[in-house]
């Protein structure tokens, strides 16, 4: 599952923008001043709208500002969880790791068969 990098956005809009003011920046790609702050401070994520015109302005791919993440999307959802809960939604969550293994494995025994 991939995750938006939100660190390396911020950094990469301020080091953008340089010395310009940011109602100049702003205006230079087509936003608001005061979205622009806030996705400088992190404070709002882009829409894809925003994230396509600062790729098209600083000729950058959108997949640069995401990045892998190894743990599963409900891993955390865990963390404000009683110990015994984490350990139910852990097991369940092998569980359908568990079973998507064997529904690859079928689908290729079952594409095997066929030819």
């Amino acid at each position: 599952m991939k995750t938006f990098n939100t660190e390396k956005f911020c950094h990469q809009l301020i080091s953008l923008r340089a010395d310009k003011t940011q109602q100049a920046f702003a205006d230079e790609i087509g936003i608001n001043r005061s979205t622009l702050s806030l996705l400088e401070t992190g404070k709002q994520l882009p829409t894809l709208e925003i994230l396509n015109k600062i790729c098209d302005f600083s000729k950058t791919i959108i997949d640069e500002f995401f990045i892998e993440n190894e743990k599963d999307g409900l891993i955390y959802l865990m963390g404000n969880m009683d110990e015994s809960d984490r350990k139910k939604i852990g097991t369940m969550i092998e569980k359908i790791h568990t079973r998507e293994k064997y529904g690859v494995l079928a689908r290729r025994c079952l594409d095997d068969i066929s030819k």
